[in-house]
């Protein structure tokens, strides 16, 4: 017997789509039509499960999983609501979140699921988890982890993205489309305000290469620090058992 078609996963073919625009071989004509595509097909499923009329809103863990793709780094569930708003159109309570790390892991003791990326803490350098961050399980181990410097450090990777994805945005076609990128546009910018207080180039008129030159010289200061304070914990991290390298030690 002939098994059913599997649910077409859009937002893996979303990311499949943008990938293409990158592919060197595709011409400038051709990466525009897909763009366009792309922006058009984005649009509508945003509005398919975040709109009043829809009949099943994306779930919250879900969500959660796409927002920290994008950010790459760990994020506190204000952040991953916020970033969700202005990046993707769509409404999460950061509050839906509260539940995700204990449900994430009696998921992972009870052995039944498939999945192949859990939701987890981000852990402290004493590798107990960190209160309120969350991380993906498919990161490396040292990205997981949260030292002294890692809050400011992460802000600064995540500005990073809002800018390239402001960078990205294209001229549309469709006065739609272009309504709806003038809106994701403001939502993007507001929160690149909102993170980068103090950041030069990053006040009410937003001066990306400004901005970016003092983000980079801030990260050259702080990173290798941070870099080298997370990768010995990650080495302490790597004697421990799975559960406790996902899900940080319990003892004290």
């Amino acid at each position: 017997m002939q098994e059913p078609p599997q649910p077409l996963d859009i937002d893996e073919l979303l990311r499949q789509l943008a990938a293409l625009t990158k592919m060197p071989a595709l011409d400038q004509q051709a990466a525009e039509r897909v763009g366009t595509a792309l922006d058009a097909a984005a649009q509508s499923v945003r509005q398919a499960t975040t709109g009043a009329a829809s009949s099943a809103a994306t779930p919250a863990r879900q969500q959660a999983v796409d927002a920290l793709s994008e950010l790459g780094v760990p994020a506190n569930p204000a952040l991953i609501a916020e970033f969700c708003r202005a990046y993707f159109g769509s409404e999460l309570a950061p509050r839906a979140l509260a539940s995700i790390r204990r449900d994430e892991l009696r998921a992972y003791r009870a052995k039944s699921s498939t999945r192949s990326m859990w939701v987890v803490p981000a852990l402290t350098t004493q590798l107990m988890p960190a209160r309120g961050y969350l991380a993906l399980s498919s990161w490396p181990a040292w990205l997981r982890i949260h030292g002294t410097r890692s809050a400011r450090v992460d802000v600064l990777r995540v500005l990073l993205v809002l800018l390239d994805r402001l960078a990205g945005l294209r001229a549309a076609s469709t006065e739609v489309l272009r309504s709806s990128r003038e809106q994701q546009r403001a939502r993007i910018s507001d929160l690149v305000v909102k993170l980068g207080i103090g950041v030069p180039g990053l006040d009410h008129r937003i001066d990306p290469a400004t901005a970016r030159e003092a983000i980079q010289d801030e990260l050259d200061q702080l990173a290798p620090k941070d870099r080298a304070e997370r990768d010995a914990a990650a080495a302490v991290l790597s004697t421990l058992d799975e559960e406790q390298r996902l899900f940080g030690r319990t003892d004290q």
